[in-house]
């Protein structure tokens, strides 16, 4: 079962990675991020994803939105993958229409830093529950989300990708 699962994750990773096509030079040319770097870094995943599970108990589409690259890209667990912030917008919508999030944790064990991108790895639990009524919905699983920095230094999500845990 451990092999099954390192191979979805694996799976998961090569294609967040591939997904960067473009950008590959970036990663090449990067030098080794200064201590002060990657402290700037891992304080905007940290309140990134802590404006992401704000704004998900506490529905703020547009404070949402604000933590996406124009050019973003959403991967979730058994759902089409969503391109650009304009369909993003629109699948989160969607999500706050139809469902209530009870709780919305992220636990990030990995940060990398490689030029003007970065990675967060780590796991999520999320419970929710329809808005039409019905029992609650929990998911548990792991993520990998990159950001891309933007011109104004800010770090953004540009791909995010999760996979539920196996059940």
């Amino acid at each position: 079962m451990k092999k099954l699962h390192f191979r979805w994750g694996a799976a998961v990773v090569a294609e967040a990675l591939f997904l960067l096509a473009g950008t590959t030079t970036a990663f090449s040319q990067a030098t080794e991020p200064t201590q002060q770097e990657v402290n700037v870094f891992r304080a905007a995943v940290d309140a990134t994803f802590r404006a992401w599970s704000d704004t998900s108990i506490n529905p703020d589409l547009e404070r949402f939105m604000g933590l996406w690259d124009s050019n973003a890209v959403k991967m979730a667990t058994e759902k089409p993958t969503v391109y650009g912030r304009a369909a993003i917008r629109e699948f989160r919508r969607a999500v706050l229409k139809s469902m209530i999030f009870d709780r919305f944790e992220i636990n990030t064990e990995e940060y990398q830093l490689a030029g003007q991108f970065g990675w967060a790895r780590g796991t999520y639990l999320i419970a929710a529950h329809p808005k039409a009524g019905g029992g609650n919905v929990p998911s548990v699983g792991t993520f990998l989300t990159i950001f891309k920095q933007q011109p104004d230094g800010a770090w953004k999500v540009y791909r995010d990708t999760m996979m539920a845990a196996p059940k």
